[in-house]
């Protein structure tokens, strides 16, 4: 049984934030019952005549559903090496950019890049960006220096942003990336998931979370709102394993501190560095995804690094990669 507070039954529940914009939206379009005069006087239907209202609503559908098929494959499809269309500020008028071809904001001059019919990238001022390739389930830019922030509507890897030795692939999202001269720079999503790649590391980030990264390496993801010792401590704990060092007190200052929030910075962690899995990492994690803690034969093929044992645990995730095809507000500029 639904619970009274439940806005899908007691409407003036109200609902969350979210839920009260699309209702705003869909305002216009609600049903608003007209004065039904009393049995009496109501006139007398033909027998048969209100099969038409239902014939014409299911061929509504049909004609609606139709459409949606052709709408999609069409959004998705885009000629290999088509131009996307530019609007810099300061101008009316959309130019193309071409693979091969860069595009250089200057000082307080921003640009607007279409990507193919999947998205936009909004390019800020003092940003070097370069087309590599596009067509048919493939886009790819290279963010030489500067910032962008790009908003995909497409299946996991259509579009890819190079950057050094690394790519940021979108796996259906909304995401900011800076990209210093050094090869330095961080990664922030806004929606969804990205996966980062440098060599044969790749890192997934999720909502909500930063990635910093060099020229050769990716860090930890951790929480925007993380407290700046628990950055300190995570930071300092991978590059010492990455150099052969473990620090145990490290291990245990991070698990003590580690909010509910942090469940996949401590995740990304263990994965990167199975070994951990021996320590209180470990246990508190299970803690906070409501893993058993007490499972010792899982708990020592993830030190041995078994993917299963591994995988299992980022199963429970409560927020997989974004289906894509389910958040269509991406698709609306």
């Amino acid at each position: 049984m639904s619970r009274p507070d439940d806005p899908l039954w007691s409407p003036g529940a109200g609902g969350d934030a979210e839920l009260q914009r699309l209702e705003r939206l869909l305002r216009r379009y609600r049903h608003v019952p007209s004065a039904v005069p009393p049995p009496a006087a109501r006139p007398a239907l033909r027998r048969g005549r209100t099969r038409l209202p239902l014939r014409l609503a299911a061929a509504v559908a049909g004609i609606a559903l139709l459409g949606a098929a052709a709408w999609l494959p069409w959004r998705l499809q885009w000629r290999a090496d088509a131009p996307w269309p530019v609007v810099a500020s300061g101008h009316g008028r959309a130019v193309m950019l071409a693979p091969g071809e860069r595009l250089v904001t200057g000082d307080g001059e921003q640009a607007r890049i279409e990507v193919a019919r999947i998205g936009v990238i909004e390019v800020s001022p003092r940003t070097r960006l370069a087309l590599v390739a596009t067509g048919p389930g493939r886009h790819r830019v290279a963010l030489e220096q500067g910032h962008i922030r790009a908003r995909i509507w497409a299946p996991a890897g259509y579009f890819g942003v190079r950057h050094g030795a690394a790519e940021t692939v979108d796996l259906g999202c909304e995401f900011d990336l800076w990209q210093a001269a050094d090869g330095s720079g961080r990664l922030t999503v806004r929606s969804g998931w990205v996966a980062h790649e440098v060599g044969a590391e790749e890192t997934l980030v999720p909502e909500g979370h930063t990635l910093a990264f060099d020229a050769g390496r990716a860090g930890v993801p951790l929480r925007g709102d993380a407290a700046p010792p628990f950055r300190v401590d995570v930071a300092r704990l991978d590059a010492g394993l990455r150099a052969g060092r473990r620090d145990t007190a490290l291990e245990h200052r991070i698990a003590a501190a580690a909010r509910a929030t942090d469940a996949h910075t401590l995740l990304a962690l263990l994965t990167r560095h199975p070994s951990l899995a021996d320590g209180p990492l470990y246990p508190r994690l299970a803690v906070l995804i409501g893993a058993p803690a007490d499972d010792a034969r899982h708990r020592a093929a993830w030190a041995a690094g078994g993917v299963h044992a591994i995988n299992a645990w980022w199963d429970r995730i409560p927020r997989p990669p974004k289906q894509w095809w389910r958040n269509w507000r991406d698709a609306l500029p």
